[in-house]
């Protein structure tokens, strides 16, 4: 070996050595540096290829991440559903609130108060103090109603608009992602941007907190980012996805959502905070079995139940005439009643009463007379459960001493005696109608947001009928009377407490599907809660499996600070040794 070949080589160990000890450096610097990878550089041995059998000392490979793809596939993967269950946690605490009833009265409570009135109204059906308790008792009951479906009203709005927010926290990532897949892909020829990398990982685990995200990196460098279904959100370095509120309306009544002009199912969203807003949003509030849709159903439950026991009561002196509770529009007069629409979210949708759907075939026996010691009972009103209701009306009039007509000043139905002034009851109602109308009713309203009780019973407690007639045969009565202390109707509406009904697909008393519905909802949450113990437990089980690869170890920079310092100072060493040679053979010249 020659002296300039000593002096190269050692050159070429100091280079080496330097470009090393660099790495190690930022290394060391980038310690406590979220998401960066330790950096490593490989060392060759430099060989000619002319002279294979030549010493030509060291040089510096490759610059490269101490790495692990399947590890980092599975931190993405597990983010998206961290997520997830981050916002649904938050927000279920919230939808839990609701339905806490540890500082006031709950509606548990307040249907058992209603029940407990009924129960002392029967005991004495002429107290007027009793009448006024079930009265506000049943104003309380819908009180309640209203407040818990506003609850849940308002935090379905936060939460719709919580997407929109989301989305474009998702746009900016987005954008952001395609700036720096720009510059990495443009340098990744000469320089490998390992810290831009580092950055970019940092920022696709940000992102797949808002939405389930997997990459795909490119040979140039690029990052290709898509959903678990597929969906591309950032195909190459030239676009981004972007995401909006479309026009089209969801099954629960809110904006859907689309990437540029296409639309995007929620359910092809699989992960991140947006899938956990959604989830919230169309299933756990709205949705066939969310809270709002069940308090719906059960407020409709109560007020059905106690319609049809109240509209076959009769009050204190009787009534001149039996008005419905809503206006019965002359759109809905030719349609038949099985197929009028009482769903908001539908296109065909009309303002029908929600009840007729749950109309029977059956018939209506109505008493009519001067007094309650004088009535007669009227032959039999025949009802079919697919006639319209202008046939409803025929069929009233048909019946001899009746009178039915919608008024012409707020569209109600009207049924009186055709004798003007004569009092009117109702025997019995087999098909639900009177009530479903809201005829004689104790509650009105449509659901749980607009529940209340009927007004006139609120400035007159004595309308409210709580007593039977009295007759000889509910299938062909011929003999009737009434007695204003009978109470049979209090007592039936008192027994609802204990009657089993078929609701959320469970046959349970009405409390009992309160509690069912609270107990689901508990339960919900409780799962939620230990999904997401368990998530977070697995995310940071594989972030310190990614740490113990890719995280910086001090102990092992200072040992490699140690070695390359000595090959530095070995290889200088080799530099002055080759000089004082060369000097000697200069000198000897």
């Amino acid at each position: 070996m020659s002296l300039s070949n000593i002096l190269n080589v050692s050159k070429q160990g100091i280079l080496a050595s330097q470009g090393t000890l660099q790495t190690i450096s930022h290394n060391i610097a980038n310690v406590n540096t979220p998401g960066y990878s330790r950096q490593r550089v490989d060392l060759e041995s430099s060989q000619s290829p002319q002279s294979p059998t030549s010493t030509n000392g060291v040089r510096i490979g490759d610059l490269r991440q101490q790495l692990d793809q399947l590890v980092d596939r599975r931190m993405e993967l597990g983010t998206g559903e961290l997520g997830r269950l981050e916002t649904q946690d938050h927000y279920l605490q919230l939808v839990e609130h609701v339905f806490n009833t540890l500082e006031s009265q709950g509606l548990d409570q307040r249907l058992s108060a209603f029940f407990d009135a009924a129960d002392h109204l029967a005991d004495n059906p002429g107290n007027t103090v009793a009448r006024y308790q079930l009265v506000a008792n049943g104003d309380a009951l819908a009180r309640e109603f209203n407040t818990m479906q506003a609850a849940l009203s308002e935090k379905s709005l936060p939460l719709d608009k919580e997407i929109d927010v989301t989305l474009a926290d998702i746009n900016s990532r987005l954008k952001d992602l395609q700036t720096i897949n720009q510059v990495i892909s443009r340098n990744n020829a000469t320089n490998p941007a390992l810290d831009l990398k580092d950055k970019r990982r940092q920022m696709v685990l940000e992102l797949g907190k808002l939405i389930d995200v997997r990459t795909m990196e490119k040979d140039n460098g690029d990052l290709q980012v898509m959903t678990a279904s597929g969906q591309e959100l950032l195909a190459d370095e030239h676009s981004s996805a972007t995401f909006a509120r479309s026009p089209s309306v969801t099954a629960t009544g809110f904006q859907g959502i689309r990437i540029g002009d296409r639309e995007i199912p929620s359910e092809r969203i699989q992960g991140g905070r947006l899938k956990g807003l959604l989830e919230l949003r169309d299933q756990v509030i709205h949705g066939p079995n969310g809270v709002a849709t069940q308090l719906d159903l059960l407020a409709g439950e109560i007020r059905f139940q106690v319609n049809q026991v109240h509209s076959q009561s009769a009050s204190k002196g009787l009534v001149t005439s039996i008005t419905s509770g809503m206006a019965l529009g002359n759109d809905l007069l030719d349609t038949p009643m099985t197929d009028l629409v009482t769903d908001p979210t539908s296109a065909n949708y009309q303002q029908a009463p929600v009840d007729l759907r749950r109309i029977q075939d059956g018939t209506i026996f109505f008493a009519t007379g001067p007094n309650g010691d004088t009535l007669k009972a009227l032959n039999a009103v025949n009802i079919i459960k697919n006639m319209n209701l202008k046939e409803v009306i025929n069929a009233f009039n048909e019946v001899e001493g009746l009178s039915a007509k919608i008024d012409e000043n707020d569209n109600k139905l009207k049924i009186s005696s055709k004798t003007q002034g004569e009092k009117i009851a109702v025997i019995s109602d087999r098909t639900g109608l009177l009530a479903a109308l809201g005829m004689g009713a104790l509650f009105g309203g449509t659901g749980a947001a607009d529940m209340r009780v009927n007004p006139d019973l609120l400035k007159n407690s004595d309308l409210l009928a709580m007593g039977r007639l009295n007759v000889d045969s509910l299938t062909a009565p011929t003999k009737v009377s009434f007695d204003d202390t009978n109470s049979r109707g209090a007592l039936e509406l008192g027994n609802l407490r204990a009657t089993r009904i078929q609701l959320f697909k469970d046959n349970a008393t009405l409390t009992g599907h309160y509690a069912n519905m609270v107990g689901e909802l508990g339960a919900k949450v409780k799962q939620n809660k230990e999904s997401l113990t368990a998530q977070d437990a697995a995310q940071s089980f594989i972030a310190d499996v990614r740490e113990s690869i890719s995280g910086v170890s001090l102990e092992e920079e200072l040992t490699d600070l140690m070695r390359f310092q000595r090959a530095f100072q070995a290889s200088s060493k080799m530099v002055g040794v080759a000089d004082e040679l060369m000097q000697t053979i200069i000198q000897m010249v």
